[in-house]
């Protein structure tokens, strides 16, 4: 695997630079693309990087310019990606924005920008989220990526434009902004520049050659994530057969591995909870997955333990990583059939040496046992480039080189991270409200998902829900948290109505409110004899 040129990632290079190498590799989506309906779902790297280089053309005669903000807001699929990778090859920047983002948020965001920025959007998009919003004061213009509507400027009328070759900005100028989880509030705006990617790529790279996988890889991870951009870079260089998932419907990815059968599967958490379903499946969609990988958020060991065991390879790993959008990767954890029955699922592994380093802040003052908990503290190369209207907020946040996550944890005497909360979410008298969920997840196999929220008072209140809505057995409920913290009675609720980001983690400081002022829809719970 060759490494890049002056250690940069440039996101408008990487379809070319997959072409070049592996040519009739290809992808495989769950969607057929809106700008060009006509390649199907199955399209080989030549040809998306054809896409690439035909957009970036079509924006180049649309004027857009060489570091212009450029906001793409747009339906879910992979022309995201693609568009994109266009926006980077003419040098502009790129600001991603979650298709599941509340038009209310993506409002607010717009007026981060010193300059209205550009929004290249769609017309569904224009009906729907963005119904409603002052445009003409919120932006300079808006472009359509394809389409027709209320008479605005479309791509489609630039078609084959006179291509160009690729714009290189200077390595560590902005080149993408991309949006964090805004579990705690407001997302923040993340600029990235081409050499901090290239730091996100780095121990990926080292993790991949371990893997030495060039198996089908699914992947099903929001499309506008940092995440994706070195995963793009190292399935493309691999020349790596990959399975794009939009959608994380267990029957519809049940049906698409069954077909595939993928050796490596990357999703969020949440999604890999709805998955464990998959385990259940006559046709054994995950039967030959030989790793398993989730680097947003710590894993229910029970869900782990369910996925690798739905494995019928010799010895299956459940990868487990830690990082954020400002930080990139920080530490990884791989999990086998026998680790994950006595390890500790709040066990996020080492940190990548030549990379990052962590530190454990003051400790907290109501932390009980004998580790020293308290904020987890980062200082990494991969750190990025600032936050976008969050000059203040960088600065305080990054005072002395150091990061602060936002989380708590602790260095064991291994030295390995151990995430126990966030800070916000952080109960007087409970250790870790990650690790009590996890315990009830585990000694209740009927739950789909449980979060444990202060209410106003703070005392811990339970969220959960269960498969199909089934009323939950309260006496196995009483039985399981009998060793437990004291809690309020469990609310019972339909998994979905569970607030969730645009990576399916759960906002918990919107459930609390919802907890507080009643607004929860529940579902009730009801004994079995």
């Amino acid at each position: 695997m060759s490494v890049p040129p002056s250690k940069t990632l440039r996101i408008g290079e990487l379809f070319d630079m997959g072409a070049a190498q592996h040519p009739n590799t290809h992808l495989t989506l769950d969607h057929t693309l809106r700008m060009f309906p006509d390649s199907g779902t199955r399209i080989s790297f030549r040809r998306l990087a054809d896409h690439v280089a035909e957009i970036s053309a079509r924006l180049t005669a649309a004027d857009v310019r060489t570091g212009e903000h450029v906001v793409l807001f747009a339906a879910n699929s992979f022309d995201l990606v693609l568009t994109a990778c266009a926006l980077g090859r003419v040098g502009a920047i790129p600001v991603l924005l979650s298709p599941r983002l509340d038009g209310d948020v993506v409002a607010q965001l717009l007026t981060t920008f010193d300059e209205p920025p550009l929004l290249l959007t769609d017309a569904d998009t224009l009906g729907g989220a963005l119904d409603g919003i002052d445009l003409a004061r919120a932006t300079s213009r808006v472009l359509l990526m394809n389409g027709q509507a209320g008479g605005r400027t479309s791509l489609e009328k630039f078609a084959g434009a006179p291509r160009r070759v690729a714009v290189r900005t200077a390595p560590d100028a902005p080149c993408l902004v991309t949006h964090t989880s805004g579990t705690t509030g407001l997302p923040k705006l993340v600029m990235q520049s081409a050499r901090s990617l290239w730091w996100h790529l780095k121990p990926q790279l080292k993790a991949a050659k371990i893997m030495r996988a060039r198996e089908t890889r699914g992947i099903c991870v929001s499309l506008v994530h940092a995440r994706m951009w070195p995963l793009l870079y190292i399935v493309l260089c691999r020349g790596q057969h990959t399975v794009v998932l939009t959608d994380p419907n267990p029957q519809k990815v049940a049906d698409i591995f069954s077909e595939t059968r993928p050796g490596l599967v990357e999703a969020h958490p949440n999604c890999f909870i709805q998955w464990e379903k998959l385990a259940d499946d006559p046709r054994a969609p995950l039967a030959n997955v030989r790793y398993f990988i989730n680097t947003f958020d710590a894993m229910h060991p029970r869900t782990m333990r369910i996925l690798l065991g739905a494995s019928k390879r010799k010895m299956p790993v459940y990868l487990q990583g830690y990082g954020q959008s400002e930080t990139g990767p920080i530490s990884l954890r791989p999990y086998t059939r026998k680790l994950v029955r006595t390890a500790d699922g709040r066990c996020l592994g080492h940190t990548f040496k030549s990379v990052c380093e962590v530190k454990i802040g003051e400790p907290l003052i109501d932390a009980s046992g004998p580790e020293k908990v308290g904020s987890i503290l980062v200082r990494t190369q991969g750190h990025c480039v600032g936050i976008v209207g969050g000059a203040e907020q960088f600065a305080e946040r990054f005072a002395g080189g150091w990061w602060r996550m936002g989380d708590l944890g602790y260095r064991s005497k291994w030295g390995c991270v151990h995430l126990l909360d966030r800070e916000i979410d952080h109960i007087e008298g409970v250790h870790s409200s990650l690790r009590v969920e996890d315990t009830l997840m585990e000694r209740l196999p009927q739950l789909t998902e449980i979060v444990v929220v202060g209410d106003q008072e703070g005392r811990p209140v339970p969220v959960i829900s269960t498969h199909d809505d089934q009323p939950l057995d309260t006496r196995a409920w009483e039985r399981a948290v009998t060793d437990l913290p004291s809690m309020a009675a469990p609310l019972h609720c339909p998994w979905n109505a569970i607030p969730m980001t645009s990576t399916w983690k759960v906002r918990r400081q919107v459930l609390r409110s919802m907890v507080a002022d009643g607004t929860l829809p529940v579902v009730g719970a009801g004994a079995k004899g």
